[in-house]
């Protein structure tokens, strides 16, 4: 099944790890849905920008493969929305600047380098909504312990050391493990032109608070008032009784 112009359905759910482990990786509708926006939004338009072949080394994992790899609780592969990809004689810091680059529409791009030749780029696009964060993994023990996010400046000043000065590149490799953050938050929504105009006409707090106090003091005049003409009131009629 082709889901976009130049990716399918089986190379989007194919793993390496699967089939040795036997464990079936089939998305369901909505699934397969997710992995057609993130190929027409972002793969093709990124392949165009190489002209040349984007590898899928791990698009879709099913939940028993993602338990069996250690992924995320929350990963974005679960859902279809993500993959890891390289592209065979070319640079994987080229593949990540690229995605930046283009501006394309992107929830999270992690340049991941386990080693010097184990070296991806995950991507994902959630329909619903980008973040755009970008991110360097940082490997302890071969494991990525940490994903700082970076700004776009800094991820398109970075350098390959892996390349070599005449722009050889090796050949590189993949280890199918967890390779994004724990915890995914769900994008917030843009609030509407009619949300934004109600909320920047509700009064900020300071001017509540001095709302509130001058309700508070005309409310203690206002009874202070009250008391006295009262008190008043009663004198005036104690006089005319004594008369």
């Amino acid at each position: 099944m082709n889901l976009s112009r130049f990716f399918t359905l089986a190379e989007m759910t194919r793993s390496d790890t699967a089939t040795r482990a036997n464990i079936p990786n089939e998305p369901t509708q909505t699934e397969i849905a997710n992995l057609r926006a993130l190929c027409t939004s972002v793969l093709d338009p990124l392949r165009d920008a190489l002209g040349g072949p984007i590898k899928v080394s791990s698009g879709y994992r099913g939940p028993a493969l993602n338990t069996l790899i250690h992924g995320a609780k929350r990963s974005q592969h679960v859902e279809g929305k993500a993959a890891d990809i390289q592209a065979s004689g070319k640079s994987i810091l080229e593949l990540f600047q690229t995605v930046i680059r283009l501006n394309l529409p992107f929830d999270q791009v992690i340049y991941e380098a386990q080693s010097p030749t184990v070296v991806w780029v995950h991507v994902s696009h959630n329909p619903a909504g980008n973040r755009g964060q970008i991110m360097r993994a940082e490997f302890e023990n071969g494991r990525a312990v940490r994903y700082p996010v970076i700004s776009a400046e800094t991820a398109l000043a970075m350098t390959d050391p892996n390349v070599r000065r005449d722009g050889v590149v090796p050949e590189w490799s993949y280890v199918e493990a967890a390779d994004e953050p724990e915890e995914v938050e769900a994008p917030r929504a843009k609030p509407t032109k009619k949300q934004a105009a109600k909320r920047a006409a509700k009064p900020r707090p300071a001017k509540r608070a001095a709302r509130r106090t001058s309700i508070k003091t005309k409310s203690v005049k206002s009874t202070s008032a009250k008391r006295t003409s009262v008190k008043s009131k009663t004198n005036r009629s104690k006089q005319k009784r004594r008369r």
